[in-house]
């Protein structure tokens, strides 16, 4: 599987330094309760990540959690995760979540999960063919539905919860419908307004090859906003 499943275990390098804040991203507003309302009425719950980390932590072979005790750390509020750097490598780095308790996640196990500078991606597989990318953010979780397609996590909606939520409903598309537009042709001019960066690309003459193409980019980028804006763009070139 490509990135999103195969290479999802490993970190990208950002090809050039291209910054967006979590403001200047144009994601739909759909609140939590509303999507409880309106779509499938099963539901994910939400918990925190101090709790939740303890029992996924194994299914992440870069990250660790440190075993001995730190003067002035409370284990039940912080939690100190040791990252490994480059493969072969034995350097790791230290990241410390304050109030992790108070931190949302899904409350599902989990296959992956990425630690940046600005933030945190959790991927869960919760059946049916429908993944979940979560970012954690200063605001809140935004969580990205997604249709596997031939092993490519497609994404098709998001939901955006704030710290005081404590459940999503699940969203559904169906993949019949993702896979015809992928076939159809590609709106170039559509896509150069809203990614810039797809000026450089040569060679995008369908959907497919577009979302390919913002997928392999994506796989090399460490900040959480970027990740969230390529997201958006999917989900808007295959309204």
């Amino acid at each position: 599987m490509n990135e999103n499943l195969s290479q999802m275990v490993k970190n990208g390098v950002t090809e050039e330094a291209v910054v967006f804040s979590e403001a200047d991203l144009d994601i739909p507003e759909t609140p939590a309760e509303e999507v409880q309302q309106t779509a499938n009425p099963n539901i994910i719950e939400i918990t925190n990540l101090a709790s939740w980390f303890d029992g996924n932590v194994q299914n992440f072979p870069s990250i660790r959690k440190p075993t001995v005790s730190i003067t002035g750390v409370d284990p039940a509020e912080q939690l100190l995760v040791t990252i490994g750097s480059e493969e072969g490598s034995e350097k790791r780095r230290i990241v410390i979540f304050d109030d992790a308790h108070l931190i949302p996640v899904l409350d599902r196990p989990a296959m992956d999960m990425q630690i940046y500078n600005n933030g945190f991606r959790i991927v869960y597989d919760i059946g049916n063919g429908i993944f979940v990318k979560s970012y954690g953010v200063r605001t809140g979780l935004i969580s990205v539905f997604c249709n596997d397609i031939d092993d490519t996590l497609i994404p098709y909606a998001i939901v955006r919860a704030k710290k005081k939520d404590t459940e999503i409903g699940i969203v559904t598309r169906d993949p019949a419908d993702v896979r015809h537009k992928l076939s159809e042709a590609l709106d170039i001019e559509a896509l150069q307004l809203r990614y810039k960066q797809s000026s450089k690309a040569e060679g995008l003459d369908s959907n497919h090859s577009a979302i390919n193409w913002l997928l392999e980019r994506q796989a090399t980028i460490e900040d959480i906003n970027h990740h969230l804006q390529i997201d958006n763009v999917i989900i808007d070139t295959l309204v």
